[in-house]
């Protein structure tokens, strides 16, 4: 574990409690459905909803939804796994002050860090083998051009996860 996770951004609404987001008419019923356990992730289009629903703008219910791919990786093969990697890549480009403010929430699982960074590099093996590191450093500095520098030390951080899963053989897809 990397400590550095551990200190507190205010870039994001935090995770609520979980009855707040199945109350909320705002977060769709393929998300509810899964959380509930009345379907598996899968490739399938109730699951790419779920993954897609990283990019919604809506900043209030967007921590139920990277809570939910967070709790896909560890289980994810095939198709989903392609499918997340390039959403989860995408969004830490994208969007790198709420997935390093979510990741370092107290209340998140530590696990989630290591998921997304072993998915990411899963992308990055399928998308650039042999070149894997100067896609990581083409990742980082789009990420780090998104990234306010109060969580600068976070990416760059988490970017050395990346590096180090593929270092050490970790992701077999």
């Amino acid at each position: 574990m990397i400590t550095i996770f551990y200190g507190k951004e205010s870039f994001c609404q935090p995770l609520q409690k979980i009855s707040h987001y199945l109350n909320d008419p705002l977060i769709s019923e393929n998300a509810k459905s899964f959380y509930q356990g009345k379907f598996r992730a899968s490739d399938d289009d109730r699951t790419f909803s779920i993954i897609d629903s990283l990019k919604t703008s809506n900043n209030k219910t967007r921590p139920f939804y990277i809570f939910l791919v967070s709790k896909m990786l560890p289980k994810a093969d095939g198709a989903l796994s392609e499918a997340l990697g390039l959403a989860c890549k995408e969004f830490v480009e994208w969007n790198p002050n709420f997935l390093m403010s979510f990741l370092s929430s107290k209340n998140i699982d530590s696990a989630f860090i290591e998921d997304w960074a072993d998915e990411i590099a899963g992308e990055f093996q399928i998308d650039c083998e042999p070149k894997e590191y100067p896609c990581i450093d083409s990742s980082f500095k789009n990420a780090a051009n998104n990234c306010s520098a109060g969580n600068r030390k976070k990416l760059s951080s988490f970017y050395r996860l990346i590096r180090r899963s593929i270092l050490e053989g970790r992701i077999i897809k």
